[in-house]
């Protein structure tokens, strides 16, 4: 857990004949030699152990924390239905999962309210660690939600809080998620220079575990202003990860960078985009669909996509996303269902911003919309709910029933 897998490694390597031949004893080692293995790249020793069958003989004790152990690795690697395929060969209730892989498994199932709620209760209970190299997918994972909710303050001081609480680890999962706040607050060289800085620290210490989505952010930031050329070398170490592997959230992230990258429409993005969405449904992850459907839709396909990615963005409580998704609605004279539903998240969503410590011209950004829209659609919330001030606004949110006047 210090970070010296290369030697770890070794030693695994070189003591084998000692703890190999006892089914009870080879069973830390084996789930050791296979994390190891895959924070470098290798998936072949997890795929063996995943496998092979434990030795029905051993203890519950034991049977439960290999289970337990094996099925960590699956969820970090975004395999949620690889993590319910073992949960269900080994006999085992999501729920007698540790906390910390219960939040991840929820938080990959879209269950947001029931992972956050979980969250809660783990912080109030001292129980967020981690074992690496999943150390920091707490945080991010949680942050993530934050952020589709509209709350991109509240994510960025989660990570803060984050940094440097495992010394002398990689950040890749905090460094991605921080990368996430500063692009939807327009701070894109920010983003850049987070991300790069995580690949340099990957690379360094030989990490290959988490870096695919490092260099598909980058990708895809570079994508957005134009920089097709830089982005190249991130879609060329995502493929070759990818084809190395073997997974399924890899390839994704590449599909859909590839995809950004190229000219936008083309038929080689179609293409792309089309294999993407038939991954994405198959991996039943809803906000990783969400992205993938508003993706495709965007680039020239089925406009209709962006029914199925709205309704996904709903399960997930995804305020900000739906936002954006409805906005792509209307750009492509589509009909968005539940008007007066809408409006309630509009308001809803505002309420949060404006929370957060958002001044009009931050939240203007965050929303992709100009500053005078933003202080009309301020003066139609205190109009509607009653509330006269930013501060009240603020008020009635912490307090409950916030966008409810007093007199109604």
């Amino acid at each position: 857990m210090s970070g010296r897998w290369p030697e770890g490694l070794d030693l695994l390597s070189r003591t084998e004949p000692v703890w190999r031949p006892d089914p009870h004893i080879r069973l830390i080692p084996e789930l050791a030699q296979a994390v190891g293995n895959l924070v470098q790249g290798r998936t072949d020793m997890l795929a063996r152990a995943l496998e092979t069958p434990p030795d029905p003989g051993l203890p519950p004790e034991a049977l439960y924390s290999i289970a337990a152990g094996y099925t960590l690795q699956l969820l970090g690697n975004a395999d949620l239905c690889g993590a319910m395929d073992l949960l269900r060969d080994r006999g085992m209730p999501p729920e007698a999962l540790p906390p910390t892989s219960h939040f991840l498994l929820l938080h990959l199932q879209g269950r947001w309210d029931d992972a956050l709620a979980l969250a809660r209760g783990m912080v109030a209970k001292d129980q967020t660690f981690i074992a690496p190299p999943q150390h920091h997918l707490f945080a991010a994972g949680t942050a993530a939600i934050l952020l589709a909710r509209g709350k991109p303050t509240g994510a960025a001081r989660l990570i803060a809080g984050e940094r440097g609480t495992h010394e002398g680890h990689v950040e890749i999962f905090l460094d991605v998620a921080e990368a996430a706040v500063l692009r939807t607050m327009g701070r894109p060289d920010a983003a850049d220079r987070i991300l790069r800085r995580g690949l340099r620290d990957a690379d360094a210490r030989g990490y290959v575990y988490g870096t695919d989505e490092l260099a598909a952010a980058l990708a895809m930031l570079r994508a957005e202003d134009g920089r097709a050329d830089a982005a190249a070398g991130c879609l060329w170490r995502l493929e070759e990860l990818a084809g190395r592997t073997g997974s399924g959230r890899t390839r994704l992230l590449y599909l859909l960078a590839s995809a950004r990258v190229r000219q936008q429409g083309s038929g080689a993005a179609r293409e792309l985009l089309h294999e993407a969405v038939e991954l994405a449904r198959s991996r039943c992850q809803p906000f990783e669909t969400a992205v993938t459907l508003a993706a495709a839709a965007g680039d020239a396909g089925p406009p209709e996509l962006l029914h199925e990615a709205y309704e996904l963005y709903g399960e997930t409580g995804s305020l900000l996303s739906r936002f954006h998704t409805r906005a792509a609605m209307r750009e492509a004279g589509l009909t968005v269902p539940g008007r007066r539903q809408a409006a309630a998240e509009n308001a809803q969503l505002l309420a949060t911003l404006v929370t957060e410590g958002l001044a009009n011209r931050q939240i203007a950004t965050v929303l992709r919309l100009s500053e005078d829209a933003v202080a009309n659609r301020l003066s139609r919330l205190f109009a509607r709910t009653g509330l006269r001030s930013r501060t009240e606004v603020v008020s009635a949110m912490l307090t409950g029933n916030p966008l409810t006047a007093p007199d109604r």
